[in-house]
């Protein structure tokens, strides 16, 4: 079965130890007492079963005392935001909810912002994931536990495109996620896409170099790099169409727009879509994220900026055609093509 193929792949959380029952979806809107009768009460959220359907309910199992939630602490150092803490909710109190997107799309600076936001840890399917935030003390970086531990807010996970480099791979790949949406995650979502033509650098240089170095210039020209950009557009369009058309509860959300100043119209849009209502967020820890949005140790700094070949630039416009029909037939929001940065060299203009 493929979600038990899927179960040894293991989350590291990061934090302090704390005892606590955490049956609310919220916003701790005051520092978190080390105290189990006052933490539910400083939730904005009223529990967690808001986001479980009544069969999800009867089946969640009951609450383990001894399951301690950790906590962090991501604006250290800004003493109006620095109170603002991270932690898990209990174990199985939350249902599962896919980050789903192609890699090199940001997802890790999403989550940042989806914790810091909410005060709920993220989670990933991924092995060996790094952390959205990480401890400054090293002996608390976390625990080992199930990815589908039921104590995150929502669990990254690219499917079938991870790792793509050609698309006779990533059809071979999809042969054992094509279920995903519905039974792991019982058709929820949220798709998160952004410009394939600035995905295609970052996941090149990602697979060369990790996330945080830039691959030498040759890396994107030659007949290996003709390959790779076939295999995005490819995997890109087929990807978000297939999550489209499926998803039930969720929606699309585009990188762009965190970048301006529609950020939180963005972050709004993707917690409401999970019936996480904008009323209920606190509007202090929206004006911490918004003023530390772009401090993200995963952003690569000084990126380089290549030009497309006209013949490249054309595949990925095509699948940027294919997704927008894709999101207007879904009556959603469309691709913020105006925000896109076609690589036409500096002399031309779109």
């Amino acid at each position: 079965m493929l979600i038990e193929k899927r179960r040894w792949f293991v989350r590291v959380i990061t934090c302090t130890v704390i005892s606590v029952s955490l049956l609310g979806l919220g916003i701790f809107k005051a520092p978190i007492k080390q105290n189990n009768s006052s933490v539910s009460s400083q939730l904005g959220v009223k529990n967690a079963t808001a986001f479980i359907s009544n069969d999800e309910k009867q089946s969640i199992s009951h609450i383990d005392a001894s399951y301690n939630p950790r906590i962090t602490y991501p604006w250290r150092g800004d003493p109006s935001c620095q109170h603002f803490t991270i932690q898990m909710a209990q174990r199985n109190s939350l249902p599962k909810w896919a980050l789903t997107s192609f890699p090199g799309s940001g997802v890790t600076w999403l989550r940042q912002m989806i914790e810091s936001l909410t005060g709920i840890y993220t989670g990933s399917i991924h092995k060996g994931d790094p952390l959205p935030f990480r401890d400054h003390n090293e002996d608390n970086m976390g625990i080992t536990d199930d990815p589908f531990c039921g104590c995150t807010i929502i669990d990254k996970d690219h499917e079938a495109t991870e790792g793509v480099y050609k698309r006779k791979f990533y059809l071979q790949r999809l042969k054992d996620y094509s279920n995903i949406i519905n039974t792991t995650y019982n058709y929820r979502g949220i798709l998160l896409l952004r410009n394939p033509m600035d995905v295609v650098f970052a996941h090149q240089n990602h697979l060369l170099v990790g996330k945080f170095n830039e691959a030498p210039e040759d890396a994107f020209r030659g007949p290996i790099w003709d390959e790779l950009v076939d295999a995005v557009a490819f995997a890109w369009a087929d990807h978000a169409i297939r999550w489209i058309k499926q998803m039930k509860q969720g929606t699309a959300i585009f990188y762009e727009n965190f970048l301006g100043d529609n950020a939180q119209h963005e972050l709004e849009r993707l917690l409401n879509a999970m019936n996480f209502k904008p009323q209920h967020l606190d509007p202090e820890r929206m004006r911490c994220l918004l003023i530390h949005r772009n401090q993200s140790e995963y952003k690569r700094s000084n990126k380089t900026r290549f030009v497309l070949e006209e013949g490249h630039r054309q595949k990925l416009l095509q699948s940027i055609h294919t997704v927008q029909r894709s999101l207007r037939q879904r009556k959603w929001p469309q691709l913020p093509v105006s925000l896109y940065d076609m690589h036409f060299p500096p002399e031309e203009k779109f």
